[in-house]
């Protein structure tokens, strides 16, 4: 679909940015990071609620496991992690000497028209999706989504953790910060899209594989918005899209 030469041509064409390993390490340390975070977080939770009485090993496993559910849990490592990973994110790009944050991520305003094409995609995707779900007798709103929203208290706080906290710092992460070192690379764009498509899938193991497998294709349409509109806005608008439209489903049918 590209050619190494439209690689190559798009590579040349960027202000200085990390390149491949760069792009990986730097991922690979602020991956680390988020992860750590919401585990802190999550222990604290756990901590404040239950205090540091005497808990056997077992019991605190129990504790720990089931406040993956949580939707207050959630929430609060969500703000979390938004903040820290983009202020990591921030600072690797503002490390890389002459860069210049908003051509790194993309940070570029869209025609409307443009950006009510690529809504239009995604609703034709979000029905597809849930079409094929109901018709293989699954539900049309996962379990773990279930949990969470019914757990969420205050709600308010899992409808902005889902709807603007999660898509700001997962699009700057992925479309954004990977996206730019993987389509400058040998991978090109083609290889961008599958491969920050692929990541984000996996990091939502909270569901299943039938889940991961459509967070997967719902990546590929934010991989294929952001190469082609070159801004990261229109990936951060139709992935909080997304979380509105499964989030009120979670209301109504949850």
């Amino acid at each position: 679909m590209y050619s190494s030469d439209t690689a190559d041509e798009i590579s040349s064409s960027q202000p200085p940015h990390w390149g491949i390993w760069g792009t990986v390490i730097w991922g690979a340390v602020i991956g680390v990071t988020v992860v750590v975070l919401q585990v802190i977080t999550t222990l604290a939770v756990v901590v404040s609620r239950k205090g540091t009485g005497k808990l056997s090993k077992s019991e605190w496993i129990n504790l720990f496991s089931s406040a993956g559910d949580d939707g207050y849990i959630l929430s609060l490592a969500t703000f979390a992690t938004t903040v820290v990973g983009c202020v990591l994110i921030i600072g690797a790009i503002k490390l890389k000497k002459s860069s210049v944050l908003s051509a790194y991520l993309c940070i570029r305003s869209v025609a409307f028209r443009i950006v009510l094409r690529w809504i239009g995609l995604l609703a034709a995707l979000i029905v597809l999706s849930d079409s094929i779900t109901a018709l293989l007798g699954r539900p049309i709103v996962p379990r773990f989504m279930s949990a969470v929203y019914a757990t969420a208290d205050p709600l308010w706080m899992i409808w902005v953790a889902l709807i603007i906290a999660a898509p700001l710092f997962e699009e700057a992460f992925f479309r954004g910060f990977l996206f730019k070192g993987f389509e400058s690379s040998f991978m090109g764009p083609v290889g961008a899209v599958l491969l920050t498509a692929g990541l984000w899938a996996v990091m939502h193991g909270q569901y299943d594989a039938y889940g991961v497998a459509t967070i997967f294709c719902f990546g590929l349409v934010l991989g294929a918005a952001r190469f082609y509109t070159r801004s990261l806005l229109v990936p951060i608008g139709l992935h909080a899209v997304a979380s509105l439209v499964a989030t009120i489903e979670t209301a109504i049918l949850g």
